[in-house]
């Protein structure tokens, strides 16, 4: 029961704020219902067969001859591996303990730790005055009378974050222009990041449609819902602004990315966002693991998928490990140059 509650907890821990849990009823546990479990819960909930153009059944073909009821844990675990990693998906993982690392798909299956971005070298050598607000927030003012707002998640509430904006764009509002910085954003609640995006628009624009996994069929899906940015709050900050992005900026980050493309007073700057932008449900394996599917279909206003891809900065500049280690951010310098 404690090893049990140790799991729950940890995956409590690591759920962004868009999943939910399903569980399915109790079958038996063993190699080959544990394969089937796994296939049949992407077969019947993953949003993203068609759009990636992969053929699941295909998928099931190779691997279900090499999973038999000798199938030690180990080799089931690489087999499920060579499963996902095809669907090259960010929001697909499977957690199989508390103390062993995720079975990855999409890049960070390869990138395990942010070297491109450090918030500690942005305060030490940009903004030794820069201001904590809340859990996630991070604002100051850089030279040549610059705005920097640091923006960890959209995990914290419309309410927090609306409070937040109304306090902090006040406080630079006569500043020439802003960086806002997003490159380690994991994503959190995407109509918070919806809001956020709102405080810096001078009219309404369509950023992205949406549709979900509806049922079984590889076609259940809902009708397509659109989202709006639209001018939010007591005020709008929109003189020129600078969204910079890397490619840890993932989920309702990158909605955010892709809502602040559409406004005329925004440039991109940076790397390729990470590519996940669609919710994703967690399900159990009788074995115990859970595995997590994404379930939506998300499209920017012209109908393009970017699942995979990520979102195209204006201009491409990437900090190197050992700029980052030097204590050189020159990214946030580029910014600064554009405003």
């Amino acid at each position: 029961m404690k090893t049990q509650l140790t799991i729950m907890a940890f995956i409590s821990m690591t759920l962004f704020s868009c999943q939910k849990m399903l569980l399915e009823p109790e079958v038996e546990n063993n190699p080959v219902a544990n394969f089937e479990e796994l296939w049949k819960g992407y077969d019947e909930w993953y949003g993203l067969f068609d759009v990636k153009e992969i053929d699941w059944q295909e998928i099931y073909a190779i691997y279900k001859p090499q999973v038999n009821a000798n199938t030690t844990e180990a080799e089931l675990k690489d087999i499920f591996h060579s499963m996902i990693d095809p669907l090259n998906d960010n929001h697909v993982f499977i957690i199989t303990t508390a103390n062993e690392p995720r079975i990855e798909s999409g890049i960070f299956d390869t990138l395990k730790v942010q070297t491109d971005f450090s918030l500690d070298v942005v305060r030490t050598n940009y903004i030794p005055e820069l201001i904590h607000y809340g859990a996630s927030i991070d604002y100051g003012t850089l030279p040549g009378n610059i705005g920097y707002v640091h923006l960890g998640d959209f995990t914290p509430s419309q309410k927090f974050y609306g409070e937040a904006m109304d306090k902090i764009l006040d406080e630079l509002k006569n500043t020439e222009g802003m960086v806002l910085d997003i490159r380690d954003n994991p994503g959190g609640n995407d109509a918070t990041a919806q809001a956020v995006a709102g405080r810096f628009a001078s009219q309404q624009q369509i950023y992205m449609t949406v549709r979900k996994k509806s049922g079984p069929a590889h076609d259940d899906f809902t009708e397509p819902f659109s989202w709006y940015v639209t001018p939010a709050g007591e005020s709008q900050y929109t003189k020129p602004v600078v969204l910079l992005t890397s490619r840890w900026t993932q989920s309702a980050g990158e909605t955010f990315a892709l809502a602040m493309q559409q406004l005329s007073n925004v440039k991109q700057l940076g790397d390729y966002t990470s590519g996940a932008f669609s919710d994703n449900i967690a399900r159990e394996l009788p074995n115990g693991w859970y595995y997590f599917v994404s379930i939506g279909d998300y499209r920017d206003a012209s109908g393009n998928s970017l699942e995979g891809i990520g979102v195209e900065p204006d201009m491409k500049i990437v900090n190197t490990k050992e700029e980052t280690l030097s204590g050189v951010d020159k990214a946030l310098e580029k910014a600064v140059k554009l405003l």
